[in-house]
């Protein structure tokens, strides 16, 4: 007895099996075969387009062989070594800017210590000619008082002293006695007319915008043209007292003056009086006293100049 094998249910198996949609097949195949087509010709497209190029570069022809090939090779290397030697150049370039940037910033830093140190030796420098003025200002008034001591002792009477002398008889001493009266006498006879004929001005007075409209300052200067008034190169005088006099006379203030001279500030208005109290030696070319006036609605000081004659 022999078995058969029999296919359960192949017949609607292959009843079942469905055909491919014959649209959507033919749709895939046009497009695969129109991709492949557009590759091929880009393709062949490229192919030609660097085969022109490649003519073009070789003098219209596709030989490559022989002296051409050498001259491109040639001309490519100078290319390489021209751009080598631009770049080294740049680099070199660089370095010098760069090396002349630190140059310059070290130029720069010396230059402004140099300006500095000159800056401190001026002020030093200054500072020692304020010294030096201040100085020889005190000298003069030394050496005033000086003078003024060896005239008083050239003042004195040597025959009075010889009056004193032991073992003068007393004979000469009247006849010298009689001889230093009548010298004094004749001494006095003589100044009294020059005391008569020697008529100070009076100092100059103004008002100035640089003097508070409440205060008076006075500047005793020495007047090397003798024309009464401060000009370039005339110095003020340094140490000589001062005092301010109200209307009734009554000193108000002392004050000595300094390189500025002398300020009175923070006064009434009204009637005022400078006077010098001691000229330390010098001579006056003004009067030593001066009458100033402050007004109510004035907007300037008032400044007093009394000169002084040059050694």
């Amino acid at each position: 007895m022999s078995a058969q094998p029999e296919s359960i249910g192949a017949g609607k198996s292959v009843d079942r099996v469905d055909a491919a949609p014959q649209i959507e097949y033919k749709m895939v195949t046009h497009d695969s075969l129109s991709m492949f087509l557009a590759a091929i010709g880009g393709a062949v497209l490229g192919m030609l387009l660097t085969l022109l190029v490649l003519a073009l570069v070789n003098g219209g022809t596709l030989s490559f062989s022989g002296p051409r090939i050498t001259q491109l090779e040639e001309y490519v290397g100078r290319v390489n070594e021209n751009l080598g030697a631009v770049s080294a150049n740049i680099d070199l370039v660089s370095e010098q800017a760069a090396t002349l940037q630190q140059q310059l910033g070290s130029v720069e830093e010396a230059l402004r210590g140099e300006l500095e140190n000159q800056g401190s030796s001026i002020e030093t420098l200054n500072s020692s000619v304020e010294t030096l003025n201040v100085t020889r200002q005190q000298f003069g008034l030394f050496m005033n008082a000086l003078d003024s001591a060896l005239a008083d002792m050239q003042a004195i009477d040597p025959n009075a002293v010889t009056a004193e002398t032991p073992g003068a008889t007393t004979d000469s001493t009247a006849a010298e006695a009689t001889t230093a009266e009548t010298a004094v006498e004749e001494t006095a006879g003589e100044a009294a007319p020059a005391g008569e004929t020697t008529a100070l001005p009076a100092p100059q007075s103004m008002a100035s915008s640089d003097v508070p409209a409440d205060a008076i300052a006075v500047v005793i200067f020495v007047d090397n043209n003798s024309d009464g008034a401060l000009s370039e190169g005339e110095t003020n005088l340094i140490g000589i007292p001062v005092s301010l006099l109200n209307s009734d006379g009554e000193s108000l203030a002392t004050q000595e003056s300094s390189d500025a001279g002398v300020l009175f500030s923070a006064l009434d208005p009204g009637s005022y009086e400078v006077t010098v109290d001691d000229t330390m030696g010098y001579s006056l070319l003004s009067e030593s006293s001066a009458s100033v006036a402050l007004g109510e609605e004035a907007t300037e000081g008032m400044v007093v100049y009394i000169p002084v004659a040059a050694e």
